[in-house]
């Protein structure tokens, strides 16, 4: 490119020089128009780039336009012209303008590299190879060059020639981990496995102490099945960097391939230690290895122990994040230390811990400590967070119905039902609101939940006997209740819960030595009966006319408390039965 300026004050010093020297030529009319012209040139010269600079590219593309009206030959504004062409999205001007140029400066390196540039834009590849040799040739050792030179060559698939090209470069230059890693890519995108290899060999013989190119070359073993050469490049990473982020996982997925799991785990452990290893990265680990047990832990008490050590190197390592905390939980849970379990819980949630999992397992920890406040909080909170998930209104609903708020503990379990299309979570659900809507005195209500959930499930025998019951209770459907609860015991005929709602159906309807046989296999089955199996036995006993029997009963089950009946102190007091 010129200095126009200068150019512009040579010629004006030419010109006045010739005049002042000549006492033959007087005026020169010609010349002065060719200064005025380069004048003029050069003015829209310095108003086109400063338009260029403040990146209005339409007044600059003007400006260079004119100042080559002015002067035609000015391939400075010629060059200009061609980038502000291409920025315009005008190719073919473009390359008109750089083409021009060039020709004016054959040797100015910058117009070539315009030209191959417009020709890379029209795709055509061979014109930009063509000018890339000549200027390899004048600069063998440019790199910005090379890398141009290789970029275009891969984009036609002209590998070949790449590998050619890198050979001569490394004669003239010497190794060079650039071009050690451009023919391990090409070699790649060929198929060509082996001289990749070859290759990376190579880079790590003459780079010994990058561990990341051992690390290539590792993985690249891993992928031919030569683990036992992978193996070894693993160690001398281990060796020249000790703390290195992934030489553990690296290390432990190893030993997983060929089955050394005393090995592998150590190693995870180890990695979830290495404070160069992200958080995010060691949470994924355990959740991949932990989770589906691909240490192959033979029983459920190592798994427990190798889960703890995993507990504890998280907390030593990150203190104040929540995944160490939610695994010692756990193990505190599956050894049924369900307070230890909750606090560990809850610390963990302190800490930022919003998995689903983690609110899931505290509110089962309070639900076994019957914790029911707490476990209704909490449930709250998981809904804020989960608000689609219907375990957590199950959670909630539980709670409730522990604390006997029965009217909430009915909505709660209604907005579950929006959730769930789970026949066996639908059967706890609507059982909750039936039974809930008993303790209300509500029983129509009840029936209506009863009856909805043996419509999808006509076999569930903890709600055929509960309906069955409550019906027997009410002096309603008999019939319909017997069918139901002896569907109970036939199902589980050893079950005491249900041989005495059978049998206090059939006192209901009468039956009053059917019912005392049931009964009495009621006490043969539970080694520890209830008040309210008592009251029943003794009612049974009063219809038969054993009423010193039935005395006796009544009796044991005032001692035995629990569910009785607000009679059975009246009927003590004056040894006859009341209903």
């Amino acid at each position: 490119m010129r200095y126009k300026f200068l150019i512009f004050s040579v010629l004006v010093g030419w010109v006045c020089g010739v005049s002042a020297q000549s006492d033959i030529v007087e005026e020169m009319p010609a010349d002065s128009v060719v200064i005025q012209d380069l004048a003029k040139n050069a003015e829209y010269f310095s108003k086109g780039l400063e338009e260029k600079y403040n990146e209005n590219y339409l007044t600059a593309i003007s400006d260079f336009e004119q100042a080559l009206l002015f002067f035609k030959d000015d391939d400075a504004s010629m060059y200009e012209l061609s980038g502000l062409y291409m920025l315009d999205g005008q190719i073919n001007k473009a390359l008109f303008m750089i083409q021009q140029a060039a020709k004016l400066q054959p040797d100015n390196k910058w117009y070539q590299i315009r030209l191959a540039d417009v020709y890379l834009e029209k795709s055509d590849y061979q014109s930009f190879i063509d000018i890339y040799d000549k200027l390899l040739q004048d600069e063998p050792d440019n790199l910005d060059y090379l890398g141009a030179y290789i970029d275009v060559l891969l984009r036609i698939g002209q590998y070949d020639q790449v590998i050619e090209k890198l050979d001569i470069v490394e004669q003239q230059l010497g190794k060079n981990e650039y071009i050690f890693l451009q023919k391990i890519e090409i070699y790649n995108q060929q198929g060509k496995k082996d001289e990749a290899l070859a290759e990376l060999e190579r880079l790590v013989e003459f780079a010994p102490d990058d561990t990341h190119y051992i690390a290539m070359l590792a993985e690249a073993y891993r992928k031919m099945n030569r683990d036992k050469d992978a193996y070894k490049q693993y160690l001398k990473i281990k060796d020249l960097e000790p703390d290195n982020k992934y030489v553990n996982v690296s290390l432990m997925d190893y030993y997983l391939s060929i089955g050394d799991t005393e090995k592998a785990y150590a190693d995870f452990v180890a990695a979830i230690k290495n404070k160069n290893l992200d958080y995010d990265t060691k949470v994924q680990l355990y959740n991949y290895l932990l989770q589906d047990n691909k240490f192959n832990f033979k029983t459920a008490k190592e798994l427990n122990e190798k889960m703890e050590s995993v507990a504890n190197a998280f907390i030593e390592t990150h203190p104040d994040k929540p995944i160490g905390y939610y695994i010692i939980g756990s193990t505190y849970q599956a050894k049924e230390d369900y307070t230890k379990a909750k606090d560990s819980y809850l610390l963990s949630i302190s800490k930022g811990g919003n998995d689903n999992m983690i609110y899931y397992n505290l509110l089962n920890c309070f639900d076994q400590l019957k914790c029911y406040d707490e476990q209704i909080i909490y449930a709250d909170k998981a809904l804020e967070l989960y608000p689609t998930i219907p375990v957590f209104y199950v959670f909630k609903g539980f709670g409730l119905y522990n604390v006997k708020d029965y009217e909430n503990c009915i909505k709660t379990f209604e907005k579950a039902r929006k959730f769930v299309s789970d026949s066996d979570l639908l059967v706890i659900i609507d059982s909750f609101i039936g039974d809930s809507y008993h303790n209300l005195k509500n029983n129509e209500k009840a029936y209506e939940a009863y009856d909805r959930i043996l419509r999808y499930k006509p076999d569930e025998i903890s709600v055929l006997n509960n309906y069955a019951y409550y019906l027997s209770l009410d002096d309603k459907d008999l019939e319909r209740a017997l069918q139901m609860s002896e569907k109970t015991i036939k199902a589980e005929p050893k079950n005491a819960t249900y041989l005495d709602t059978y049998a206090w159906i059939l006192y209901k309807l009468g039956r009053y030595q059917e019912a005392k046989k049931y009964m009495e296999k009621v006490f043969k089955h539970d080694k520890n009966p209830q008040g309210v199996n008592y009251e029943h036995l003794g009612d049974i006993l009063y219809k038969l006319g054993d009423t010193k029997n039935a005395l006796k009963n009544w009796k044991k089950a005032e001692k035995a408390g629990g569910e009785v009946s607000q009679f059975l102190e009246q009927k003590i007091k004056d040894e006859r039965l009341y209903e």
